[in-house]
């Protein structure tokens, strides 16, 4: 139970109960004053040190096990003025080299003037016995180094940045820190993870820089450019990134020309001439500028080894088909013959028309052939379900890779490459222009490439839209698979979701299979209400579905009512009662909730997008152990912040997974983010169970916008 009402308390710091000094987590008793009970504090602190005096502001929170508590939401230090509290705050190990005994020494001599003496004339101490120049030169660097930092929080806090990143930007620049940030505050959003560009302008306002500097007006073009790319976008035309520089940040255009003219000779952003002149930032630029030459490559380079012929391949499918039971359409043998042929081939299709049967036929061919193959996915469930179908390993592309997190690269490249005739990717749509490029690296010129996806689906969550710009392009050779094979075509879930594809509202009244549900609600609250409903009692009870594990709530938004952050919330509340809890950076943990991992994690083998659950729980060591399925992973208090509860996901994060049950609410509400291919890929995510809970409007609106491709790529262009 948390008290969100902010109030400031003041007291000493008795005692430290645990400091994390990476993520400078933290957790102590202080004294406050007037009051002998000593009380707990916890946050993100940086150096704080026993007798130090401080004014916390924050708010109560009471802790399951650890009772009453106080939570810093920002610490001043307040600088001792008593001869006690000075040998108190120089004894506490704040200074290198100077201990209680020495503190002692120091304040008896100088009494009240100790801390103007250090600060002012510091080798006046050599008149204390046992301070000899060397040892004052040792104290007064770490004094200045602390003094330093201190000086820095403080004057970034003044410009209302939070302790935990005024640490963060101390730490990266050093001492020079306010010199740096004076001269040029936004250079704190190009270096800093977590600072962006409005923050580091309300800092350079309130410094005084003048709203026409050119640092401002580079660094507005570039947090335009990269806002373009968090939308999926590869460059963004000239003249409109103009006009947007112009409009945020009410600049003149000849100093946005300027602007433009120096980054460019600096070589961070690219100017492509053209029929309209494009603006790239220099490695997105790099990147679709290789994927397209190394396309052209690999097909143009023939395979190695020798090409069975098509009447053979044919012959061998009939056989299998044969064997295995299984009844293969034209489309279905043409798109096995071309995947044991073509350099390079793209198979696309909706759920149910065949993709795995295929992967399967071609296995078995290649493998009749003793050739080499590596299959992969963009993420793990993704990969998890291809390993799956097919029976054999497949990994997410960066284990593939081989990416190494300490050197931030990949060990599989053009001068190591993957040792494969054939590469077989799945989810394709899923991959971004980056991930694509650095793939391509690492495959040989001889080696084939099958890329199996659905081109209908969301395209990928990073800038490009791979899979239909080399579709469009027409310089590949591309399987559509249409005919519905999954239920034998009776599947009301795989038929509604080709009339969405199709841009035709669905079909919602009384299904046909147990398997395809619409509810109106139009009341964002009344929607939550009956989600919780459908969670808590009558899923289980109509369906024998487990509540947590079999059935996923998919919501095209993060914010408001029927968001992702709200609806998990209130499922936890409902459906989680465990008292065996962990207060986490951002939400609370309980034994058996449904998480998420929000970030790749290469070390531990995790990957954006894992589904696992609370297995331990260990107060003490402040620890966490997620059942991933296939693994068991610990997580420190301070790894937390790379989980979220997962009873609730956006669209987006369910890209690659299949659910037996799925919940779709959809209300104009989320007016912004409804589009036809979103509302397809959240009802593909059902393998046995749809319900759509909103109104006819919203689906109407979702079905009707068709924004798929509206992405600045020029890769399609470059390829044709």
């Amino acid at each position: 139970m948390e008290d969100l009402k902010s109030e400031n308390i003041r007291g000493t710091l008795e005692k430290i109960v645990y400091t994390n000094p990476e993520t400078n987590f933290f957790v102590g008793r202080i004294r406050l004053e007037g009051i002998r009970k000593l009380t707990t504090i916890v946050g993100n602190i940086h150096q704080i040190n026993c007798g130090q005096k401080v004014e916390i502001t924050g708010c109560w929170h009471q802790d399951a096990r650890y009772g009453r508590q106080f939570k810093i939401k920002d610490i001043r230090y307040i600088t001792p003025h008593t001869a006690e509290g000075i040998e108190k705050y120089l004894g506490s190990g704040l200074i290198k080299g100077i201990g209680p005994a020495m503190a002692k020494k120091i304040v008896s001599h100088f009494k009240k003037d100790t801390l103007k003496i250090l600060d002012e004339d510091p080798y006046r101490l050599t008149a204390i016995e046992g301070f000899g120049r060397k040892r004052v030169k040792k104290i007064m660097d770490c004094y200045q180094n602390n003094k330093d930092q201190r000086d820095t929080l403080i004057f970034l806090k003044t410009y209302g940045l939070g302790n935990a990143l005024a640490v963060k930007v101390f730490k990266y620049y050093g001492s020079s820190c306010i010199n740096m940030i004076k001269e040029n505050p936004y250079r704190l959003c190009e270096d800093i993870f977590g600072i962006g560009f409005k923050t580091a302008d309300n800092i350079a306002q309130n410094i005084g820089i003048d709203s026409n500097s050119i640092f401002r007006a580079k660094a507005g073009i570039l947090y335009l450019l990269k806002d373009l790319e968090s939308a999926g976008h590869c460059y963004c035309p000239c003249q409109g990134l103009k006009e947007s520089a112009a409009d945020f940040l009410q600049i003149d255009l000849g100093i946005l020309n300027q602007a433009l003219d120096e980054l460019i000779e600096e070589n961070r952003i690219i100017q492509v001439e053209g029929y309209e002149k494009k603006v790239y930032s220099k490695d997105l630029f790099e990147s679709e500028a290789y994927v397209c030459r190394k396309l052209k490559i690999l097909l143009d380079e023939k395979t190695q080894g020798k090409t069975m012929s098509v009447q053979s391949i044919e012959a061998f499918i009939d056989d299998l088909s044969l064997q295995n039971n299984v009844v293969l359409d034209k489309v279905q043998k043409e798109a096995i013959t071309q995947a044991v042929t073509k350099k390079i081939l793209i198979i696309t299709g909706s759920p149910g028309t065949g993709k795995s049967t295929i992967l399967n036929f071609v296995l078995m061919i290649l493998n009749s052939q003793k050739r080499k193959v590596l299959l992969a996915a963009p993420t793990g469930r993704a990969s998890k379900r291809l390993a799956e179908a097919t029976g054999k390993e497949a990994k997410t592309i960066h284990r593939l890779l081989k990416y190494n997190p300490k050197r931030n690269e990949f060990l599989k490249n053009e001068k190591n490459p993957l040792d494969a005739d054939t590469i077989i990717i799945d989810e394709a749509s899923m991959i971004d222009i980056r991930l694509l490029s650095s793939l391509l690296k690492a495959i040989k010129k001889t080696t084939r490439l099958v890329l199996v996806g659905d081109a209908d689906q969301l395209p990928s969550v990073g800038p490009g839209n791979i899979l239909n710009d080399m579709i469009g392009s027409r310089r590949f050779s591309v399987k559509v698979l249409k005919k519905i094979y999954r239920q034998q075509g009776q599947s009301l879930i795989i038929y509604n979701a080709h009339k969405v594809r199709d841009g035709i509202f669905p079909y919602i009244g009384k299904p046909r299979e147990d398997d395809f549900f619409f509810i109106e609600k139009n009341d964002p609250q009344q929607v939550v209400s009956l989600i919780l409903g459908l969670l808590q009692d009558k899923i289980s009870q109509s369906f024998g579905l487990d509540p947590i594990k079999d059935v996923q709530v998919l919501i095209p938004t993060n914010k408001g009512v029927v968001g992702v952050e709200n609806l998990n919330r209130q499922i936890q509340a409902r459906l989680n009662k465990n008292r065996d809890n962990l207060q986490g950076l951002y939400f609370e943990f309980r034994l058996g909730d449904k998480i998420i991992q929000i970030k790749n994690n290469y070390e531990k083998e995790v990957y954006n997008g894992d589904i696992g659950y609370v297995r331990e729980i260990d107060s003490k060591s402040r620890e966490v152990l997620i059942d991933f399925g296939d693994k068991h992973v610990l997580y420190k208090h301070s790894e937390l912040d790379e989980l979220n509860l997962s009873y609730a996901i956006s669209i987006h994060k369910s890209q690659g997974s299949e659910f037996p049950c799925i919940i779709i609410p959809i209300l104009t509400s989320h007016y912004m983010l409804l589009q036809r291919n979103l509302l397809y890929t959240a009802i593909t995510r059902a393998k046995r169970i749809a319900i759509l809970i909103g109104s006819k409007k919203a689906i109407g609106i979702a079905v009707n916008r068709n924004k798929a491709g509206e992405r600045f790529t020029s890769l399609k262009e470059m390829l044709a």
